[in-house]
This record gives C-alpha cells, structure tokens and sequence, in this order.
C-alpha cells in the first residue's frame, strides 16, 4: 500500500542537506498505535536473524533550492512525500493520524497536510522500468580478528543484485511464511552513468553509499511487488530504496 502526502506552509521549510532521519523521525511519530510503534521501532518483522521494518519512503519532492554554505536544503510549498508499505496497518494508522492533525512539523517547523492520495498497485510484470524516489543501498559486513568494515556495492556489480535479491526474499518469507518457488529477480542499470547515480548519504553520524537513477527490474512479478512495497535493497527504513514505475515514453 502507497500514499503520497503534500505539505504546505507558510514559507520555505529548511532542512539539513542529509535529512532522511527527520523523514524518519516524522513518519514514527505519527503512528498513534503507541505499542505498534514501539514495536516497529525496537523490534520489527523477523524472520531467522534478520529483522525488516517493511516501510520505505522517498525523499521531499518538490521545488527546492540548496544552501551549500549553511549545509543546508529549503523546500517550498507545496512539496510531497511518498510513503510505502506491505503492512495496511502501518499505512492507515499513518494516514488517519495525519489527516486528524491540525499540524505537523517538519524539522521543528509548521507543515500543514494538505492532501494524501492512495496509489494504485502496479500492474504484475516480469518485466518493469523503474525510477529510485530515494537511492538504493546493497552492502555486505566483512568482519575479521580486528576490525568490522561494511563494504557497498554498485548496481554495476552483480554482487548488488545478489544482496538486493536475497533481502527481497527474506522479506517475502516475512509476509507470506515461504520463499516463492520463483526466486528469478535481476537489476539492469539503465546505460552506464554509475558515477552519474551515486550518492554519499550521512545518516546519524554514518556516511551509506547509495545509487539514484532508472533502471530495470526483471524477474518474479511477486517479489517486485514486494519491492515496490517494502523497497529496493537495504536501510529502507531509513529513507532508501523506494521507487516509482516509469510511463512508456517517459524517463
């Protein structure tokens, strides 16, 4: 389930440059379920050692202006953001929280929801062009006898896929009690612009390597639902790997 939420205020909001923990912060504070956000927060859906949250969001949209000086970013009204989820629960809770505010704030300022609008579930396809709304992360944690390095890969690499594809499953496991018989899933990057799409994000104090841009999925319509769902990749609760379909003819 996917709703997109715009925001208006008085004037320009301003946020730091790297604000996916605002977002973040935002989206858990308006769970009214307090026992389901405590849940979602210290816990979440596991499954074997691993733990998902089965939310993603995308970064504000809308007209913007950057201030490199201050390490800052202004967005102006109105400006929206896209919220998704496999979980209905966390979904409505959100949206009925939202609509009941008389306002909210975003990064201590005054932001007015001003509409929410449901998506339409993508059409089933083995076969889909899509656009990151906020990059994609795949990593791996190589541990030794003194130290821990976490490694990041390039969509260019087929080791990307591989994390990326594994995660999908995990969270399918979570939602449905078993892997798909189909476990087909490929990323193809559109042309080769990996400079291009990289992007160096700092969340909390920690620098992720993550990838923007068009690409192609292929493989299990199933498991690309839940990654349209859940998101693409790693960290999706933390504001990466959401993605929209691209229109024939539009890029």
């Amino acid at each position: 389930m996917r709703i997109t939420i715009e925001f208006l205020s008085d004037g320009e909001i301003r946020l730091p440059i790297h604000y996916n923990h605002i977002l973040q912060g935002f989206l858990y504070k308006n769970l009214s379920d307090k026992n389901y956000r405590k849940f979602l927060h210290q816990q979440g859906y596991q499954v074997k050692n691993r733990k998902f949250k089965l939310f993603t969001y995308s970064r504000l949209l809308g007209q913007f202006k950057m201030y490199p000086q201050d390490n800052e970013i202004g967005f102006f009204p109105p400006f929206k953001l896209v919220v998704s989820s496999a979980v209905e629960q966390f979904i409505t809770d959100l949206a009925e929280t939202l609509i009941k505010s008389d306002f909210n704030t975003m990064g201590k300022q005054k932001a007015e929801v001003s509409s929410i609008s449901v998506h339409k579930k993508i059409l089933p396809a083995d076969k889909i062009q899509i656009k990151m709304l906020s990059p994609m992360v795949a990593y791996s944690t190589i541990i030794n006898e003194e130290s821990k390095k976490t490694e990041y890969y390039s969509p260019w690499d087929k080791k990307f896929t591989e994390i990326a594809g594994e995660n999908l499953l995990r969270k399918y496991e979570v939602l449905y009690g078993e892997r798909p018989a189909n476990q087909e899933f490929t990323i193809i990057p559109n042309g080769m612009q990996e400079r291009k799409f990289s992007r160096i994000i700092n969340y909390k104090g920690t620098y992720i390597k993550a990838y923007a841009g068009i690409y192609w999925l292929k493989g299990n319509p199933e498991l690309i639902q839940v990654a349209y769902d859940t998101g693409l990749g790693s960290k999706n609760s933390q504001g990466f790997g959401c993605w929209e379909a691209v229109e024939p003819g539009k890029t």
